[in-house]
């Protein structure tokens, strides 16, 4: 038996003031003192004598209420959650059907901008950053705006070579798979490849745009917008990035070099196609405004900008940076922020982004012909065209930009020591 059973109520050792069976009162009540008391009800032993004691629900005691009572708020309190949740889902089906859908895909809206060091190395970028800490006075640890965004390397190679070109390369890029050199989106069997450019804009709706300084129907440029089984067939490539073929125009926005390929045969001096089609007459055909100048660059207003739009400001390749005239040809950093500013404002009110490749295409031009002055400043105007892109997306965090080199070129080297003793690695500004 209980050793609280044989006490006096007085005497039991319990955090409440219980009364007989027999009392009038016939409920347990906590006292005063105990009123806020650990003690758990369920564990006294009091309370497996129903003889002894009748013993309320201390749940309800503590409420100050019946149980019937408490049963019946809870049961108030279940219909008012119920009609709540009815109400709050019925206002969410209409905010979902007039505004809701829109909300929900403007928050998943996203812009890419890929940008592409065409024939960039780890010892390129030593030898840029070693010239402009030395040509600016700056401190020995600096770092350049590509050093402040490492985070890893590429493995390069293609299906057919250990050494990728710039074709295979880019191929691997915008198809995802490896390609033999001199493909231009299509794989190993030649059969073409969807592009990321493509998908985002006939899958995702997304604007696009391909900037470059060399011939916009080059090897990387290409890759992203044409299928054709060999690099050098620019003028077909030409077509692609027109619109002309099955899946019509894909890009909105191309600014480069390469108008030759663009004119017809027919004038001489200006073209070299290998036919007489006039592709800037059926690109404006197509709805294009196509730019021939820098007055035509400067001329065109980035937020009333219309899409699509085709600039070629050379015949050819754009000069190298060392030799690039300001008053004639824009630079990368400057194409690239005009056309960051087009695609922002002709996506402000879509419900999709924009997808932007932009190259620094003679960083490689000038490794294969072992120019150095002009190689070390093509890599300071991809920086700097780094630097806008790093700019804007610090504006805009809905964005993701990568910077990503295909291959390096030349076998470049910082600096070599050769003969018979061990060098003394003494090389100096």
């Amino acid at each position: 038996m209980s050793p609280y059973y044989e006490k006096t109520m007085a005497q039991a050792e319990v955090p409440y003031a219980a009364v007989p069976r027999s009392s009038t009162e016939g409920r347990v009540r906590f006292s005063d003192e105990q009123h806020g008391s650990d003690a758990d009800v369920e564990d006294n032993e009091l309370f497996e004598h129903p003889e002894a004691l009748e013993v309320a629900d201390n749940d309800t005691l503590y409420y100050g209420m019946t149980l019937g009572a408490r049963r019946a708020r809870k049961g108030r309190g279940f219909w008012v959650t119920v009609v709540s949740l009815v109400v709050v889902s019925v206002v969410g089906i209409f905010w979902l059907y007039f505004d809701g859908i829109n909300w929900l895909q403007r928050s998943k809206k996203r812009n890419v901008i890929l940008m592409i060091s065409d024939g960039f190395g780890p010892a390129s970028e030593t030898m840029a950053r070693n010239f402009v800490q030395q040509t600016r006075g700056l401190p020995v640890g600096f770092q350049s705006v590509l050093d402040e965004i490492l985070v890893g390397a590429s493995r390069t190679r293609s299906s057919d070579s250990l050494v990728t070109d710039s074709a295979a390369g880019a191929t691997a890029f915008s198809c995802r798979m490896k390609s033999y050199n001199g493909a231009i989106g299509v794989d190993a069997r030649r059969a073409p490849c969807g592009t990321v450019l493509e998908a985002a804009k006939l899958q995702r709706n997304m604007a696009t745009g391909l900037v470059a300084t060399s011939r916009i129907t080059h090897a990387t440029p290409g890759a992203f917008a044409a299928h054709v089984v060999h690099r050098d067939m620019e003028d077909l490539i030409a077509e692609y990035e027109v619109g002309n073929y099955s899946l019509g125009p894909v890009v909105d926005l191309l600014f480069g070099g390469g108008r030759c390929h663009f004119e017809p045969s027919t004038r001489a001096n200006h073209s070299c196609r290998m036919d007489a089609r006039d592709l800037l007459g059926e690109a404006r055909g197509r709805g294009f405004r196509t730019l021939l100048s820098r007055k035509d660059f400067d001329a065109l207003d980035a937020h009333s900008a219309a899409l699509p739009l085709l600039g070629t400001f050379a015949p050819s390749h754009m000069d190298y940076e060392i030799d690039r005239d300001p008053h004639e040809q824009p630079s990368l950093a400057e194409m690239a922020e005009k056309a960051l500013g087009i695609l922002t404002a002709a996506t402000k009110s879509a419900n999709a982004g924009f997808f932007l490749m932009v190259e620094g295409s003679r960083i490689d031009m000038a490794a294969h012909t072992n120019d150095p002055a002009a190689h070390v400043r093509e890599i300071i105007a991809y920086w700097d065209a780094i630097a806008v892109a790093r700019a804007y997306v610090d504006a805009h965090p809905d964005t993701v930009l990568i910077s990503v080199s295909d291959h390096e070129t030349g076998g470049f080297s910082v600096a070599k020591q050769l003969g018979p003793e061990y060098p003394e690695y003494l090389w100096n500004p």
